[in-house]
């Protein structure tokens, strides 16, 4: 309630007194713009979708905000372990995702909160639905790549999910079958392994790309290209809490490698 309170005042303040909102004013939306960056670079999520959220109260079509409220409500979404929060915030996600992409549907940018909303869906769908948003998934990242070829995000995003299509169950290929005529085809953990070594080279300090592309490694038993991998990771610089605990699992991830390979 309180923080719902402060957003209300801060947006009628701003609404009185529209001098507030030039570029340097105190309340400027600018200024507010870059607050919630900064927040949002620092992975204080709630701090910063609240800011989104006023701003967007303002001006309901501003793009920046738009794409990172998006991916700032899956961010939430996924540090809950239950479904029904998690699918609540994946909602706000794609709400965000898709008010953006009717905006502009070509920008590559809100192609792929789109695509990365779809993805976080998945999660809480069931089997029809989650089929359904990998189809989906990939028609948007293609837009994102084909709109701008070094999107680092897209690029780890289309390996992820290069590695679900190309690890389908019989059951999961079949529904697939049934309700889309974009099956996906010749799909491998090559392609994966290959869209995030892209994501790496593009943006080579974000351990999310490094674990995942380790994992997909092991998978495809490149247990070499996987210890590789793994110690790069742990060499980076952690900055966020959640680069702490990635670099956590990468080394939790390194010595299974390592004794299997023993």
């Amino acid at each position: 309630m309180r923080s719902k309170f402060r957003l209300v005042l801060l947006l009628f303040t701003i609404l009185s007194f529209p001098g507030l909102a030039s570029a340097n004013g105190g309340l400027g939306l600018e200024k507010l713009l870059w607050e919630a960056n900064q927040l949002f670079l620092e992975h204080k999520d709630a701090e910063a979708l609240e800011k989104y959220e006023l701003l967007l109260a303002a001006n309901p079509e501003q793009q920046e905000a738009l794409t990172k409220a998006s991916i700032v409500c899956g961010r939430i979404g996924n540090r809950f372990p239950d479904d029904t929060h998690k699918g609540l915030y994946f909602q706000k996600a794609y709400s965000f995702a898709s008010t953006a992409w009717g905006k502009d549907s070509l920008e590559a940018e809100n192609n792929f909160v789109m695509a990365l909303a779809l993805s976080n869906l998945s999660q809480t769908a069931s089997l029809k639905e989650r089929m359904l948003h990998i189809c989906q998934t990939k028609r948007y990242l293609d837009k994102a790549l084909s709109a701008d070829s070094l999107h680092a995000g897209a690029w780890h995003l289309l390996g992820r999910w290069a590695y679900k299509a190309a690890n389908l169950s019989f059951a999961e290929k079949s529904v697939i079958k049934l309700i889309s005529q974009e099956a996906p085809s010749e799909v491998t953990n090559e392609l994966a392994i290959d869209a995030i070594s892209k994501a790496i080279a593009i943006d080579p300090n974000n351990l999310v790309y490094y674990y995942d592309l380790a994992r997909v490694q092991r998978e495809a038993n490149l247990k070499s290209e996987c210890v590789n991998t793994l110690q790069r990771a742990i060499d980076q610089k952690l900055v966020t809490t959640e680069d702490l605990e990635l670099s956590r699992r990468c080394k939790v991830l390194l010595k299974e490698v390592l004794r299997i390979r023993t």
